[in-house]
């Protein structure tokens, strides 16, 4: 509401007077100059009123900004908690009871195998794997005309395979019983399975091992082990194949494992028997069964044995040690 002292016609009435000249200055501008002093206050009162409101609403926008952080780092450690319980459980073994070795990854040599058991499966008659039953054989060793594959004069037998793969983790049971017919290990496989992901089955490994025999080389290629790399991604490498062992592997059987090359004679393209035959056993279940061919596991090791012993004599030995290839 306008002031009465600046209304038109106070103004008009104050400098009409015989006095306004006298009087009509200080009349007349004390009411204006009051005004626009009190106008002033008014703009910076409101000009600090809004400052005050700014910094409130940014505190405000503070304070909620910190406490979704709060709150986002609450979440992320929930879930960090939640995954880490998950992963106990996991590697624990999930309460489960089939396996001694499931859920966690072995070392790429493994674990040592003892004494006992190694001799078990080197010893099965020859006349037990000769009557196995071969209703559980699916592959067997095919001929081939390649180069001839030899080291330091003797032939040699190749395999590649991979630490993670559920079915070289059933053929290595059937070479571990065969080879040792020709020759011995030092040091001897260890003991691992295939990555819980692809089956879970407890097998040996060829990896750092080392083969003597007079009548053959064993040239083993574990190329990767069976745990994923950070990214989930794929398997950790572990043996890099010579590109001469790389082409054979490819135009053998298309860089699928298990792969398995009698001296260029004869490959094995893949595993001879179904790893499902394994699963659900604990390597010292499958170990019990090599050589009792009434069960399902030890029939198959037993039959794929014979196979492998059978070609290496016609393609690598000529028949020698005449005791086991007669």
């Amino acid at each position: 509401m306008p002031n009465p002292s600046t209304r038109p016609g106070s103004q008009s009435k104050k400098g009409s007077g015989p006095n306004a000249a006298k009087n009509g200055g200080s009349k007349s501008t004390g009411p204006r100059g009051t005004g626009a002093k009190k106008g002033a206050k008014k703009t910076a009162a409101t000009t600090r009123f809004a400052e005050r409101q700014a910094r409130k609403e940014e505190e405000a926008r503070l304070a909620r900004q910190e406490r979704n952080k709060r709150y986002a780092f609450v979440t992320i450690g929930l879930v960090i908690a939640v995954v880490a319980v998950l992963l106990i459980v996991k590697f624990a073994g999930g309460g489960s009871s089939t396996s001694s070795t499931a859920d966690q990854p072995s070392p790429p040599g493994g674990t040592p195998i003892p004494a006992a058991t190694l001799a078990k499966l080197s010893s099965v008659p020859l006349s037990t794997l000769r009557s196995a039953p071969t209703t559980g054989i699916l592959t067997t060793p095919q001929s081939a005309s390649g180069k001839a594959l030899t080291t330091d004069g003797k032939p040699q037998l190749l395999y590649i395979g991979a630490e993670y793969c559920p079915h070289c983790a059933a053929e290595r049971w059937a070479m571990y019983v065969a080879l040792t017919k020709f020759g011995t290990f030092d040091p001897e496989p260890g003991r691992i399975h295939s990555a819980t992901q692809d089956g879970n089955i407890p097998t040996l490994t060829y990896y750092r091992t080392k083969y003597s025999s007079p009548y053959l080389a064993f040239n083993p290629v574990e190329v990767y082990t069976n745990y994923l790399n950070s990214s989930g991604n794929n398997y950790v490498a572990l043996e890099t194949p010579t590109e001469a062992e790389l082409n054979l592997w490819q135009s053998g059987n298309g860089g699928s494992f298990p792969y398995v090359n009698f001296a260029g004679k004869a490959i094995l393209p893949s595993a001879q028997y179904s790893f499902a035959d394994l699963q659900g056993l604990t390597f010292d279940q499958v170990a019990a069964q090599v050589g009792n061919n009434a069960t399902t596991a030890g029939a198959d090791i037993d039959a794929s044995a014979n196979q492998l012993i059978k070609t290496i004599c016609t393609t690598m030995t000529h028949d020698q040690p005449a005791d086991v290839c007669s």
